[in-house]
């Protein structure tokens, strides 16, 4: 699955992407998000995980903070981002995540995709299929 930051998709939008989505690799990434949900303090770095491929060097760490701040560019990086949410709002990224899990979701004749997350100026996308714009 890659992790792809795409700053000029949309001027209103920068969108962080996850892509293509299939469920083996959905699953790992659902899991690794259910782990700082159900782990106090714990932080995972997206990016590290041995399914993610990132594109141009594109970084991502999750983690449960007091307030939904979402998904923020590092000061002074160009592709390093802290997604910051509660430990309720991570339970409903897992849910919009949840389908992409599970085979019968895949479709080869059409693509599906879900916003995970769409608090701050930069929302979080999955996608079954690869990126065509």
């Amino acid at each position: 699955m890659e992790l792809e930051y795409l700053p000029d998709r949309n001027p209103d939008c920068p969108i962080l992407l996850f892509s293509p989505s299939v469920p083996v690799e959905a699953l790992q990434l659902y899991r690794a998000l259910h782990d700082i949900v159900s782990v106090s303090g714990t932080t995972v770095d997206i990016h590290t995980l041995s399914f993610i491929s990132p594109v141009d060097g594109c970084q991502l760490t999750a983690q449960v903070g007091e307030q939904n701040i979402g998904a923020v560019l590092n000061i002074n990086s160009e592709n390093h981002f802290n997604w910051e949410l509660t430990r309720e709002t991570w339970k409903e990224v897992l849910d919009y995540l949840y389908p992409f899990t599970i085979q019968d979701y895949h479709d080869d004749r059409y693509t599906r995709y879900q916003w995970l997350d769409e608090t701050s100026n930069i929302s979080l996308l999955i996608s079954t299929g690869h990126r065509r714009w």
